[in-house]
């Protein structure tokens, strides 16, 4: 039995893809909260995410930066 992906593995997971994500979508998805969180551990162990706000709202969507 192959043991269940860490919220981390998920998210970490759903941005390598090259999706973005906000924590509307991370609980309806994957039943994750607190996703500002693992963001911010994502960042500390390396991952350039980028954080952008969306119009009119208070959700912020992330993303992984591009490097051009």
């Amino acid at each position: 039995m192959t043991p269940k992906p860490t919220q981390l593995q998920t998210i970490k997971a759903e941005l390598l893809k090259g999706n973005a994500i906000d924590s509307v979508q991370a609980f309806e998805r994957h039943h994750i909260t607190r996703l500002s969180s693992i963001i911010e551990r994502l960042r500390k162990k390396g991952m350039a995410i980028q954080s952008t706000r969306q119009k009119n709202s208070s959700l912020v969507n992330y993303s992984l930066a591009r490097s051009d």
